[in-house]
């Protein structure tokens, strides 16, 4: 009788995101990629243009370190962005109101 092929041990594939990296590199990038999504929440109701782009500084620093930090980017960029067309919108408008007055 011939021996099956059974007997061979089945190895897993090696899956990088599986595995737990307990480095203190790893924990900053965790760190990093954490605050980057609470400096984009908070941005995104207050101080958009000072928290935005701590949100994205964070998300970089969490990228560098080898962490997916989208969210925290793409929140930091909206409130960035948002933020700044409101304080454009904010002058326009005191601008417009202050030649209305002269008038």
């Amino acid at each position: 009788m011939s021996q099956s092929n059974f007997s061979q041990s089945y190895q897993y594939p090696n899956y990088p995101n599986v595995q737990q990296n307990n480095s203190l590199e790893h924990f900053q990038g965790s760190k990093f990629k954490e605050k980057s999504i609470i400096f984009g929440a908070i941005g995104f109701f207050f101080l958009g243009i000072v928290f935005g782009p701590l949100a994205i500084s964070n998300a970089r620093k969490a990228e560098a370190l080898h962490h997916s930090a989208t969210l925290g980017k793409v929140l930091g960029w909206v409130d960035t962005i948002c933020s700044a067309l409101g304080i454009v919108v904010v002058l326009f408008i005191m601008i417009s109101a202050a030649s209305n007055a002269g008038s």
